[in-house]
């Protein structure tokens, strides 16, 4: 794969951002990695190039990737919503502030115009997660040895409705259906919290499914739908069926050990296309 001088990795939670700098390190690329404070997990990177950062320190970041030489960024893992308080905004981030508008703005509209920002104020180019890790768009059709049957692909249907409707309005990118009642949508509290709150609201008979998909101004090169082990242990546990999300648009991470898990669990995975 073509490189483009050295990786800035701008890091939240999850796994995502480990296995960025597993492929920058295949690839021979060189990287440096801005944990952010109070989203990146404790101890991460510490075996890397890095820097911890809270949110809001624009004029640091700047600083950092003119130091390092970052020709490239990539933001890539969750990232809670701050409070202003939390954001801690330093000098520049007071002057841009303003122009982001941290609190008229929804995650995807912040993360859009905050990206923008970088760019502009630190003279890189920011690209997308499917640019380092090729393989982890989720393709069309199912995964694994389970199939979705008609009930599945007619939740998955509303699913994407639901999952439209919040995306226009900014508000989040998940909703769980089981035989055609949205028992959840996600909002601030991210997937794995929507998934636990609907396991008991389930009712009986099948199971219910998630179903994940960018809202439709989204950028790609932002917080793409993921899907991961983490995300089918959770769904497993909760009684759910199966889970779903856009093909081409959403990522599936450790793709051999979920389509395991799956298997195992008797969870089905399904690329949608629109």
């Amino acid at each position: 794969m073509q490189t483009h001088g050295k990786l800035g990795i701008i890091a939240g939670g999850g796994d995502a951002p480990q296995r960025v700098i597993e492929a920058c390190r295949a690839q021979k690329r060189p990287f440096f990695v801005i944990c952010l404070e109070g989203q990146a997990r404790e101890g991460f990177a510490h075996d890397s190039p890095h820097i911890w950062l809270p949110l809001g320190a624009f004029g640091r970041l700047r600083d950092v990737i003119a130091a390092e030489g970052i020709a490239e960024i990539v933001m890539i893992g969750a990232v809670r919503r701050p409070s202003l308080w939390e954001l801690k905004p330093d000098g520049l981030a007071l002057r841009l502030l303003p122009k982001i508008g941290f609190h008229a703005l929804g995650d995807d509209g912040l993360l859009r115009a905050v990206g923008q920002a970088i760019e502009t104020e630190c003279a890189v180019k920011l690209i997308g997660i499917q640019d380092i890790l090729g393989g982890t768009l989720l393709r069309a059709g199912a995964l694994g040895k389970v199939t979705t049957d008609e009930t599945a692909l007619t939740d998955i249907k509303r699913g994407i409705e639901v999952a439209r409707a919040l995306g226009t309005l900014d508000v989040g990118q998940a909703v769980i259906v089981q035989q055609g009642l949205v028992l959840g949508v996600e909002a601030i509290e991210g997937t794995d919290a929507l998934i636990a709150r609907c396991g008991a609201l389930q009712r009986a008979g099948l199971g219910g499914v998630l179903v994940k998909m960018p809202k439709p101004q989204q950028d790609n090169r932002f917080d793409l739908p993921t899907l991961g082990v983490i995300t089918l242990q959770n769904a497993a546990q909760a009684g759910l069926r199966g889970v779903a999300a856009h093909a081409g648009r959403s990522l599936l991470i450790d793709r051999a050990e979920a389509c395991r898990m799956a298997d195992e669990t008797g969870l089905f995975i399904f690329g949608f296309d629109l």
